[in-house]
């Protein structure tokens, strides 16, 4: 069999039953649930196989596209497929959840790297408005993103030329954020000219380009929801920082979301959490719920937090999300329907995972908010903890203080990956919709959270980079030809920690690169 079949076979067979469903375009639920469109930034497990999943577990019935419409690892999304298909499934909605970078880019990369005209564009974003005229009953809650301003990027994600110059194209727009806000120093002046004279003015102008036809989409979201034509729009801040060209253009959108009804619009840091919170809004305002949330911090800066790729204190990122989840803010933990922890770093600075610091050792900190969770968790209270201590994994600290608790099956929801409001919006998702699920289910998307989070992200994806991609491929983190020695590699370990950790049958964990890098982990726990 050529190793292109054979791949792509294994995949198959990885797959979730649900998601088989999902893939034929078909709904997926129990009994006489609810029914939402559901349209996501991409086919990435954090897109649609683990949303998909969560949204099950808790009986409710999603109706997704069919796979080959929508964006994958080298492939780009059919916007004009998806809107054909869309159409043909309205009339059956309840709700509709969109990926407005989906149905006007092709998807989340897509919305980076097209070569698209700004009128093809802008006729996709007025067919939001034709969705009142095939159901007028269901309401429309669509999430996009300010286009991203990273540091860095590899691989594809973004334009070619990224990889060379994206550091000094950061740099220099993120000087112009600063000269607007509060000056520059004579030595600031001096980089930001210097970086102006070196970068290649047609890389510059194409990537201004592109993310001036971003804003006016955004513009014109805007205006829709303005018009009524949207019930609510979510607009991701992905991939940011305090001083950067998408804090500028979010700082350009501030008159217009003035204007805007109250309570239809939220933004915040993030991309990959945005269609689990508005599904977790759908469901609850389509059960006529607004649950109530109580927050609890770890020692330390607690909400005054400054996370990595964010460009807010996590305090306010934390109200939002809420509000953005259709919940709202508890006085008490005694009136809370979910009391949802922050492990929060003590300096209020969110390291990388895989820093050597990030030990499974002691530490008073953790100690103390395990016994907190104990304490919530004995009262009878459902308690989900959003683990952003660190960026892109899990804090071994507080992860083997909750297991010798014993309180690693007791919790409604845990997530600790990629960004701090990735995380965070993922545990008050599945948090929020853990008492519809059963105690199987939950302990099923629990045990596939520790398996990625805390094991994968924290531990075993930098041993299996070492061992199997840098020794045979240098410093990447894509796969290629490496993908069966890698995911063979990773299954092994991560059912050796099962044994160890967990409560499920190691023979039961799967796993898969779908996008063929290490970052993206695809995890399967069999019922």
């Amino acid at each position: 069999m050529k190793r292109g079949a054979g791949r792509w076979m294994s995949r198959l067979l990885l797959c979730w039953s649900f998601v088989l469903l999902c893939f034929a375009g078909g709904a997926v639920g129990r009994g006489e649930a609810k029914s939402i469109v559901y349209i996501p930034a991409d086919d990435r497990p954090v897109s649609l196989g683990y949303v998909v999943d969560t949204l099950q577990a808790s009986g409710c019935q999603l109706i997704v596209p069919p796979a080959e419409l929508l964006a994958g690892r080298g492939r780009a999304g059919k916007p004009e497929a998806l809107w054909q298909w869309l159409a043909e499934q309205a009339p059956a909605a309840d709700a509709f959840v969109l990926s407005g970078d989906t149905l006007i880019y092709g998807g989340l990369v897509d919305s980076r790297t097209h070569e698209l005209p700004g009128f093809i564009l802008e006729g996709r974003l007025q067919r939001f408005a034709g969705l009142r005229l095939m159901n007028a009953r269901a309401p429309v809650y669509v999430f996009a993103t300010l286009m991203r301003s990273p540091k860095m990027s590899i691989g594809g994600m973004e334009p070619v030329y990224y990889e060379k110059y994206g550091g000094a194209l950061f740099q220099l727009t993120a000087l112009q954020d600063e000269a607007e806000l509060r000056g520059l120093s004579e030595e600031e002046q001096s980089k930001l000219q210097g970086l102006e004279a070196s970068l290649p003015q047609e890389y510059l102008s194409d990537w201004l380009e592109r993310r001036a036809k971003n804003y006016q989409i955004n513009t014109g979201l805007l205006a829709l929801l303005k018009q009524k034509q949207l019930d609510y729009l979510l607009l991701g801040r992905d991939d940011t920082s305090p001083f950067s060209r998408s804090h500028q253009e979010f700082r350009s959108l501030q008159p217009l979301v003035r204007d805007l009804p109250a309570g239809t619009f939220a933004s915040f840091p993030g991309a990959d959490q945005l269609g689990m919170v508005l599904l977790t809004r759908a469901s609850n305002r389509l059960a006529g719920k607004r649950p109530s949330v109580y927050v609890r911090y770890a020692a330390g800066a607690g909400p005054d937090t400054l996370a990595s790729y964010e460009d807010q204190p996590l305090g306010l990122t934390v109200v939002d999300h809420i509000k953005a989840a259709g919940g709202q803010v508890a006085a008490t933990a005694q009136q809370a329907d979910l009391v949802l922890y922050l492990n929060t770093p003590l300096n209020g600075k969110t390291e990388e995972a895989d820093v050597f610091t990030n030990l499974p050792v002691r530490e008073e900190r953790t100690e103390k908010l395990a016994q907190q969770m104990a304490e919530d968790i004995r009262a009878g209270r459902l308690v989900a903890m959003a683990d952003v201590a660190y960026a892109n994994g899990a804090d071994n600290s507080l992860l083997q203080a909750m297991f010798k608790q014993g309180l690693l099956d007791k919790l409604a929801a845990y997530s600790g990956w990629n960004t701090a409001s990735n995380t965070l919006g993922y545990a008050l998702g599945q948090g929020l919709l853990a008492r519809n699920m059963d105690d199987k289910e939950r302990k099923r998307l629990l045990a596939v959270r520790y398996l990625e989070d805390w094991a994968y992200q924290a531990n075993i994806r930098p041993e299996v980079c070492w061992e199997v991609v840098y020794l045979n491929q240098g410093r990447t983190e894509y796969l290629s030809w490496l993908n069966p020695e890698a995911t063979a590699r990773t299954n092994e370990k991560l059912q050796r920690f099962a044994r160890r950790f967990l409560w499920i049958d190691p023979a039961a964990i799967r796993v898969a690169y779908p996008w063929d890098r290490m970052f993206d982990l695809a995890v399967a726990v069999a019922p």
